[in-house]
Formats: C-alpha cells, structure tokens, sequence
C-alpha cells in the first residue's frame, strides 16, 4: 500500500506544481494586412515573463497565475494589451491584430472661457461639443467644454465659427499619398490659437487617432410634428422614390403590474377585416413598440380599420394614432430580467470610404471595448459585417456574435476599402447578412444595429429594403444608420426613415472634425454637435437602461439623461412624484411635451390661452425618469428632470 500511497501523492504534488507554475497560453500575431508579424514582444504586464513571436507570427507563454493581461510591442507597430482568462487557454484560435505604429497627434487645447490649459488628445469633453443650427451659423461652446476638438477654430470669446471653411484633409482617396492637416490659426481672448496637429507621420504616412470625429444625431421620435412637416414638404420626393412613408404610427406601452416596463413583448398591428399583419414590433429596454400602418402606401387609413394584440394577452380593440396618444396596456405577469445584449456594427467598406474608414475602425474598437467594461454585468456579445457591391472582391463578409470581444475586434482591423465604382452599393446584401446570418438572440434586452455608409443602396432594392425594414423591427432590431460623407437626401431620408421602422435613431458625421469630404447637414431645426465616440456610448447606454424588477424608487439606479438646457425658473412639484404633477415658470409658456429619458415624446399638453402655471398626470406610465420639455411663448426651449415612483 505504501508504494501506491506514494505514487498517488507524487501525482497529487505534481498536479498542484503545474497549477502553480501556470498554464500555456498559445496564439498567434498578426499584422493588419493579414500577414504573419514575427518578432513581436509578447510579455505579462509588469512582469519578467516574455517571448518573441515566430516567423509565422505563433507564440507560446506560460502565465503564472490566471487572469492577466498580455502586452504585444514591437517597433513600427502600436503597443496592444490582451486581457487574458482560462478560456484563453482553452482558445485553439487565439490571435491577435496589431496596427502599424501611428504617430501621437501634438497637443492643442481649446477651452470656452479663454483659459489655455494642455490635455491629452483623447480626454476631450463631457459630451456635447456644441450647438448648431440648420443653417450653420455659428457654434456655441457649453460651459464644460475644454480639451481638444480637431477642426474648430476660435473666434470671440465662447463661439466657434462654423461659418469657415474647416480644416481639410488632402488626399481623402483611399491609397493616395501625403494626406495631412493644414495649419488654421485664429485668435481667442488675444492669444493666437494654432490647429497645428499633422495628420502625417515623417515617411509621410497616413496617422489615425480615436476620438476626433464628430457627429449629431436627430431622433424624429423626439420631434415627430416636424417629421410630418418634412415628409409634405422637403422629403415628399425621396418618399415617393424609395416608396416609403412612415406616417402613420401606433405607439404601444406595456408595464407590468409593478409599474416596471415590460422588455422584450411582441406587438403586432393587424387589419380587422382580413386579419393580416401589417406590422410586428417587440417592446423596448422602456417598454414601448412602435407600429406603421400603410409604411408602403401614400394613403392613410382609419384608425377603426385596426387592432392591436400583444402575444398571450388580450387585444387592443379601438387602438389610437399617435397624434392622439399612446396605446397602453398592464400585464398581469410579474417583471422578468433579461441581461442579453447583442451589438452588430455593419460598414460600407468600398473605395469611397476611404477618407474617413480608418478613424471610424479606431471609434468602434474604443467604443466596443468600454461598452464591455462599463456593463460588464451584462451579457453582452458584439459582431460587425463589411460590404462593399456586386462585382468587387467581396459582397458582405462578417463575424457573428461572440462574448470574445478579442475575436470581433480583430476582424474590424483587418477590413479596408476598396472596390465600388458606381455611388450605390449593396446596402441590401449588407442588411440580408446582418438579419439572416447573424445569430441575433431572440430574448436579448437590446438589440442595436449600426449601419456605417455614405451611399444609398441600388435602386430596383425598394421592395426588398422594406422587407428587411419590417423583418429587423419583427427581430426587435433597432437600425441606427452613421451616414458618412458624400450622401445625398435621399440617402439622408431612407436612413431616417429605417431609423424609424425600427425604433432606431439618425446619426450623422459633421465637418467640425476635418476629417474626411463634406458631410450632408439634414433636414431639421437645431442638432448637437457631439464626439462621435461619445455620442455612441450614450446611444448605447440609453437603449441598455431599465429599471430593475424591484420596485423602483427615488434611490433606484438613473439612466444618462441628455438634457437640453434648461433656459427659465421653471419648478415641477413634487419631484419625485407618484403620477400628478404641477409646471410653474416665470414666464409664459405655449406648449409642454413630457418625453421619456431618451427624448422621445409621450405626452403633449396644450392650452387654449397661453400660461405659466401646468398641470400633468404620469400615473399611468412606468416608473422612471421622464423629461418635460416647455416652448415658451418667445420660441425658447427647455426643460427638466422628472422622476416617477411607486
């Protein structure tokens, strides 16, 4: 028995020896073109344990101990950092992309109050860059402005012109030589600002940075009059041509008994007379759906001609317009928490893309890493598809969702543009792969597509572009397009107008930044010019919020609130409140709207006569944050934060 004893224990020791000493992690390195990238340093953070990869870019490595966090460095290539977990171990597949070496770009720093204080390039702002009207007159700094924005010049105290040419970049064909950044110098305060940041690097290199492009966003939900306005008037045309017109829209908002909102609930809009289903939609993270009727017909119909079912519930017989309300319904279920969250980024990869498609490739990547560490309590996965058009090297090619945010990334690094030709591409196809061939979970919290372009798709599409508008609002798949330079209206309306089939929103890249051609301003009143980055994350983290299944309180946890600013004394009592409120302002006010926290309207409360003193009721909508927005009698906007409580 003593030998056996013996041996039994010298394997136990030895099992415990490897434990200790770590595990194998193996993998491979490659450069952004694809190629195999031999001699990069691979070595844990702060410590003495390295290698170098091999001729075919493979590399094995102990790690003491589980997690950690790799560094890939070599010179000529941008430092990476990897952190790594027993299931890399496990990874048969593990590799890495490592970009080529982009030189730092010189600090200028700009703040709003005349103070000239130096910053990292990448800590820019709070968010909201500033304000521009339609017709570009001028752009106004907010008071926590500070740190650098690419492309802005400085002119009196507190404005940015937005009437000059912005900085440009040469050279915005993909492939063409000596791209760079002119210098622009202007004057704030008395002291000479200068835009000096080189966009080249000494071999004359293009040289790529995140955080530099800017963009806004116009959500119509937020401002639906002036949509109907626009779609009789400026988009009449483009509607007729891609034989869209989302006008007719049913508004549904589903709560549980809790006064929680019900996620993830299949709506459907149906004719009376033969049954068929017009429209299907699935509540979001706020527990609304949104429904169209006659999105394909220039006529509209009776609201008697409809009704809509919520599935296993009972049926909304007499549903309403959203020009008279929303349709509203309790389930008697109990709240359930779902925390799937599912990310897809699709992107116009052709030739003409080329001037911005490497900055925007750097956005996503740094978006994409801190979504995932900000809500690492949820169970989020990512994926991205490229595209370019019939005939080029490629049609689409994707990577479907993954946990392993590692693999998606890698995949965004090595895509390029190319191809094209003609301005349509294959928007369709792109579209098809995202809804089709990626593995969308059917009980995710959020589902987000973003689709990255500056081209419309083909025409002849039309009848195509509408199903797949209908089969991602069926998935519950909300389309925010990123319309780049070079669109034109009616590229501007078909993506406003998926934005809106889908419970999606508008966002758009503006010239502020200097990168890239010239960006299409839309159709709209006043936008916020924002760091795309930034911009992303609050859309992103707005569509993730929902209250928790317990009962919501004044000390539950709040979403991110973009607030307009908040111009007059306007008071709201009681705040927090169960349901009724009261307005008072210090002047005249001609309208108030009560939106839900990511801006869109719910409620709009009008008044024979104008007035400074309201009156609301808020106990039929879920618990949560609400915005009340007033327009007083001289045309001015604002508003303040509501929370409701049960």
């Amino acid at each position: 028995m003593k030998p056996k004893l013996t041996a039994f224990l010298f394997v136990i020791f030895l099992f415990a020896i490897s434990k200790s000493y770590g595990q194998l992690i193996t993998g491979r390195v490659l450069g952004e073109t694809g190629l195999a990238a031999p001699a990069i340093s691979v070595n844990f953070m702060n410590k003495a344990n390295a290698v170098l990869t091999n001729a075919d870019g493979t590399f094995k490595i102990m790690a003491a101990k589980l997690p950690d966090t790799l560094v890939f460095s070599a010179v000529g290539y941008e430092s990476y950092k990897v952190r790594v977990t027993d299931k890399t171990v496990k990874d048969i597949k593990f590799e890495v992309v490592l970009l080529k070496a982009r030189r730092e770009l010189s600090e200028v720093v700009v703040t709003g109050y005349g103070s000239s204080k130096r910053k990292d390039v990448t800590g820019s702002s709070s968010g909201i860059l500033s304000k521009e009207s339609f017709t570009g007159s001028a752009l106004k700094y907010e008071p926590a402005l500070e740190g650098k924005v690419a492309g802005l010049s400085v002119g009196e105290p507190g404005v940015v012109s937005a009437t000059r040419t912005p900085v440009r970049l040469r050279g915005a064909v993909s492939g063409s030589p000596g791209l760079a950044r002119t210098a622009d110098l202007n004057y704030f305060s008395g002291k000479k600002i200068s835009f000096n940041d080189s966009m080249t690097t000494a071999s004359g290199e293009k040289a790529y940075h995140t955080r530099l492009v800017t963009a806004g966003e116009v959500n119509d939900f937020n401002k639906w009059k002036m949509w109907e306005d626009f779609t009789e008037s400026d988009f009449k045309t483009h509607s007729q041509n891609w034989n869209l017109f989302p006008r007719q829209r049913y508004c549904v908002q589903l709560q549980h008994k809790n006064y929680t909102p019900a996620v993830g609930q299949q709506v459907q809009l149906v004719k009376k007379l033969t049954k068929e289903i017009v429209w299907t939609g699935i509540t979001d993270n706020t527990g609304k759906a949104e429904l169209w009727a006659g999105m394909n017909t220039a006529g509209f119909d009776t609201d008697e001609q409809y009704y809509i079912t919520v599935k296993g519930y009972a049926d909304i017989e007499r549903p309403t317009g959203f020009v008279n309300g929303i349709n509203r319904m309790e389930l008697s279920t109990a709240c359930s928490e779902n925390n799937i969250v599912d990310i897809a980024f699709v992107v116009d990869a052709t030739g003409s893309m080329g001037d911005e498609i490497e900055f925007l490739k750097l956005e996503l990547e740094d978006v994409l890493r801190k979504t995932f560490d900000k809500f690492s309590n949820l169970d989020l996965r990512a994926s991205s598809v490229f595209y370019r058009d019939k005939g080029d090297e490629y049609v689409t090619r994707h990577v479907d969702f993954n946990t392993d945010l590692l693999k998606v990334l890698n995949f965004i690094k090595l895509q390029k543009a190319g191809g094209g030709g003609d301005t349509p591409e294959a928007v369709e196809s792109a579209l098809h792969t995202a809804l089709d061939s990626l593995s969308w979970s059917e009980n995710a919290r959020t589902k987000l597509l973003f689709l990255v372009l500056d081209a419309p798709p083909h025409k002849g599409t039309e009848a195509d572009l509408y199903t797949l508008m209908q089969k991602a609002a069926e998935k519950g798949v909300r389309i925010i397009p990123i319309v780049c330079s070079g669109a034109d209206k009616g590229t501007e309306f078909l993506m406003r107008s998926l934005a809106l089939g889908t419970n999606g929103t508008y966002v758009f890249l503006t010239d502020n930044s200097g990168i890239g051609g010239t960006h299409l301003k839309p159709t709209t009143d006043v936008f916020n010019v924002e760091l795309l980055n930034n911009l992303l994350q609050r859309l992103i983290g707005q569509t993730l919020y929902t209250p928790a299944c317990m009962a919501a309180s004044s000390t539950a946890p709040q979403p991110f609130v973009k607030m307009p600013e908040n111009l007059l004394k306007v008071k709201i009592s009681p705040n927090p409140t169960s349901g009724r409120i009261a307005i008072k302002s210090n002047k005249l006010l001609k309208e108030v709207f009560i939106a839900d926290f990511t801006g869109k309207l719910l409620m709009r409360l009008t008044a024979k006569a104008k007035q400074s003193t309201w009156e609301a009721d808020l106990g039929q909508y879920p618990a949560g944050t609400y915005i009340v927005k007033y327009i007083t009698t001289e045309n001015e906007w604002g508003a303040e934060k509501l929370v409701v409580i049960r």
